[in-house]
């Protein structure tokens, strides 16, 4: 069992459904997404398939750019039951980064290999993944829909090939006793 939950295959399996939780259920199902992550992410850790000193900066760089994206008013979030207490984004999306950032490391680690792939993907998948948000409801894009695509588009296409070189162990990594 242990060996199945450690997978490749599980792991895209468990990203997606927590993509749905979150994306279509946001608060509704975040106190069943958020503890749920942390006890993959924890096995993970513990099991050595992650080292937590490479995740947690793709997390913090990941929530750091929606941050951003919504601070300049490209996206924007309905009030949710769960404050985050003026981090402009809510809880349900940082708990999707957290299960992202479980992907680079396993189901999608493959792509990391070819970075001009990672950058495709960056600037192609990650913004087509944002607009079925939006078309979920899970976030707007305020006046100038194009301009949000072109604008994660920009960013993700560097971004993603960082986020691999951050998992790989290439660029950034912080000292964390586990």
């Amino acid at each position: 069992m242990l060996r199945v939950l450690l997978s490749k295959p599980f792991n895209i399996i468990a990203f997606n459904l927590t993509w749905l939780a979150c994306v279509m259920g946001r608060d509704d199902y975040l106190w069943l997404a958020a503890p749920a992550v942390l006890v993959y992410v924890i096995l993970l850790v513990r099991h050595k398939v992650i080292e937590l000193n490479k995740l947690l900066p793709l997390i913090a760089i990941g929530i750091g750019i929606d941050v951003l994206l919504t601070a300049l008013g490209i996206f924007r979030f309905e009030a949710g039951q769960f404050d985050t207490g003026g981090l402009l984004i809510p809880a349900w999306l940082m708990v999707l980064w957290v299960a992202f950032s479980t992907t680079l490391f396993l189901s999608l680690q493959m792509i990391g290999r070819y970075k001009m792939l990672a950058a495709l993907c960056g600037a192609l998948v990650i913004p087509f993944n944002y607009a079925i948000g939006e078309r979920l409801g899970a976030v707007s894009f305020g006046d100038a829909y194009a301009l949000a695509l072109l604008s994660m588009s920009a960013i993700w296409i560097i971004a993603l090939p960082l986020f691999y070189m951050i998992a790989e162990g290439k660029l950034v990594r912080i000292n964390v006793t586990t």
